[in-house]
């Protein structure tokens, strides 16, 4: 007797440890919020062009580097002319006889007519340059394409955030789907329930007809809904599934989590005008602007380089005799036609556009954060209000179902607190996704998105 209690004992260990793994495994499985945004980020088409445009102006800064640096380069030419350049001087030589009373100047002087240049002529060089003052032009484009990786870079994460709103609506519109569907479910599984009974209470002769036929068009009607429930979760989890970049989709959890009181609106406020990454393209346009500014400026200024040239090969070239040539070169340009001082009016107005549209943003900003906290506080006052009618719901259900049961009820009253209860569970999940969207989309763009995910 007591071996067969050790051996029921043993078996229950085993059978609670395997329930154990196999919850522990089925939860393994469940898709986070947190885990799909890191697929996200890894799979999305849209993140991964957004990540090569951040390496193009990565190599465009490393580019733009290169102008401090000397350019060095190898160039050849070779020429065949119609004829060979030649000077002819006998006319000069028999002027020349004449004055020096020469009577056959040809015969003494020679033939004056010179051939300076054949006609099959070539040469090869190595050449170097390298500015040394551009009027801060060079400067300035560096600076430029720093600023412009950086808004790169930004660009980049504006993306990520602009697609982690989208994936936490879609996370949590599948969410709402499944437990729509769940209720769904149990709303068909509670009517069916009911009108069997009803279909036993009229055959024993406690109900009329009447009673039955409420009930199976109850039922009829929540099995439309329940059909209509899945194709709900088949089209929300499709729109997950190509938001992600991913073929298939694990099991998520159903459970939302329940709102909390926030912070202040102004901490809120103050955080979105501090950490908002659309105020930081903006402000890194400001900066690009001035620069601009400061390119047209440098029109203003000479440029100085040096150059220099070393001849590699030449054939037929009689007259060059050197192997080398350095210099220095200055170019200063003194009148455009007054394009510089319109350039330059033209990026100071750029400058007054970006500060008339950053001031703007901001209150565009401060706006936009208290409709999401008003969207928040708005859900919460819902959840909460609708969890008291949850209460009394269920209570009516049971009161209805009891009354039914005994024969003072009928079907109708216990189908239409059913139905009640069930659309009183559905505006309350609806609350909890739209609380959590609002939330989710509030802390991304203040910057808390890693905040925002640990909490789901």
């Amino acid at each position: 007797m007591e071996s067969n209690k050790i051996k029921i004992v043993s078996i229950l260990k085993i059978a609670t440890c395997m329930l154990f793994l196999i919850g522990t495994v089925a939860n393994a499985q469940e898709l986070t919020l947190k885990k799909a945004r890191e697929l996200m980020l890894e799979k999305n088409g849209e993140i991964k062009a957004s990540s090569f445009e951040v390496k193009s102006m990565e190599e465009e800064q490393k580019a733009t580097k290169g102008l401090r640096l000397p350019t060095v380069s190898l160039s050849g030419t070779y020429l065949n002319l119609d004829k060979d350049i030649s000077a002819n001087l006998n006319a000069e030589r028999d002027m020349v006889g004449g004055l020096l009373s020469i009577s056959e100047p040809a015969a003494v002087l020679g033939d004056w007519n010179f051939s300076l240049l054949d006609r099959n002529i070539g040469f090869a060089s190595a050449d170097i340059s390298m500015p040394l003052y551009a009027g801060g032009k060079i400067n300035a484009a560096n600076k430029a394409s720093e600023i412009k990786l950086d808004l790169s870079e930004n660009n980049h994460r504006l993306k990520e955030d602009e697609l982690t709103v989208n994936l936490i609506t879609y996370f949590n519109k599948l969410k709402l789907a499944k437990e729509a569907e769940i209720l769904r479910k149990e709303v068909y599984e509670t009517v069916l329930l009911h009108s069997n009974h009803a279909d036993k209470f009229f055959e024993n002769g406690m109900i009329p007809e009447v009673e039955t036929l409420n009930a199976k068009v109850a039922l009829s009607n929540a099995k439309r809904e329940l059909l209509a429930a899945k194709k709900d979760v088949a089209l929300a989890t499709t729109a997950l599934k190509n938001l992600i970049g991913i073929d298939d989709l694990e099991s998520i959890s159903t459970v939302f989590s329940d709102p909390s009181i926030l912070k202040p609106l102004n901490e809120f406020q103050i955080e979105m005008l501090k950490e908002n990454k659309q105020l930081k393209t903006i402000e890194r346009n400001y900066e690009l602007a001035k620069v601009g500014v400061k390119v047209e400026n440098s029109d203003y200024f000479p440029k100085v380089g040096v150059f220099g040239k070393y001849l590699l090969w030449k054939d037929n070239l009689p007259l060059v005799d050197t192997k080398w040539v350095v210099g220095v070169g200055v170019e200063w340009e003194l009148f455009n036609g007054l394009q510089r001082e319109h350039k330059i009016k033209a990026s100071k107005y750029k400058v007054s556009q970006i500060e008339a549209l950053d001031k703007q943003a901001r209150l565009n900003l401060t706006t936009y954060t208290e409709k999401l906290y008003n969207e928040i506080e708005k859900q919460l006052e819902q959840f909460k209000s609708l969890k008291t009618d949850e209460t009394f719901a269920k209570k009516l259900k049971f009161m209805r179902t009891r009354a039914f049961e005994e024969g003072t009820g009928t079907s109708l009253e216990v189908v239409d607190a059913t139905l009640k209860l069930t659309e009183i569970k559905l505006h309350k999940i609806k609350a909890l996704y739209l609380y959590n969207v609002a939330y989710g989309e509030l802390m991304v763009r203040i910057g808390e998105t890693e905040s925002f995910l640990n909490e789901n």
